[in-house]
C-alpha cells in the first residue's frame, strides 16, 4: 500500500512540476508577444544591438520548451527535445516577425529571424550539453 501511495505521490509530483513548466512556457511566449506590440516611438533606447536582445530572449524561449519537453515526454532522445525546441523558437520568431508589420513603427526583418534562430540553437545546444548535469535544467 505504501508503496502505490509513494508512485502516486511521485506521479502526482511529475505533473504538477509539468504543469507549472508549461505556464512558465506560455507565460514567457506572452511577455515576448506583448513586447513586440509595442509602437517603435515608445520603446526604451538602449545601448545594447538588438540583434543580440533577439537571440537572447529566443534562447531564453528555447530552454524553456527544452525543459517542458522533457517533463512531459521523458522517453524522448534529448537531441529530440532540443530539435523540436528549437523549430518551435524559431516558428514563434517568425510569426513574432510578422505581427510586427501590424506595430506602428515597428518593422519584420529577416535578420531578426536568423538572430532568433542562432540564439535558439545556441541554447538548445548548451541545453543538451550542459543542462543534463544540473538538476535545475532539466
Amino acid at each position: 500500500m505504501l508503496e502505490k501511495n509513494t508512485s502516486t505521490a511521485n506521479t502526482d509530483r511529475q505533473h504538477h512540476k509539468a504543469f507549472w513548466r508549461w505556464c512558465l512556457l506560455v507565460g514567457y511566449a506572452a511577455c515576448l508577444f506583448a513586447l513586440s506590440a509595442i509602437p517603435g516611438q515608445a520603446l526604451p533606447r538602449v545601448r545594447v544591438n538588438d540583434k543580440l536582445v533577439h537571440a537572447v530572449e529566443f534562447g531564453i524561449l528555447a530552454v524553456l520548451t527544452c525543459r517542458a519537453l522533457r517533463i512531459q515526454a521523458p522517453s524522448w532522445p534529448l537531441p529530440l527535445v532540443a530539435s523540436i525546441s528549437i523549430l518551435v523558437a524559431i516558428c514563434y520568431g517568425a510569426v513574432d516577425e510578422a505581427h510586427q508589420l501590424f506595430v506602428p513603427q515597428r518593422a519584420a526583418e529577416l535578420a531578426d529571424v536568423a538572430a532568433d534562430s542562432l540564439g535558439a540553437t545556441l541554447a538548445a545546444w548548451s541545453w543538451l550539453k550542459v543542462g543534463t548535469r544540473w538538476a535545475h535544467l532539466q
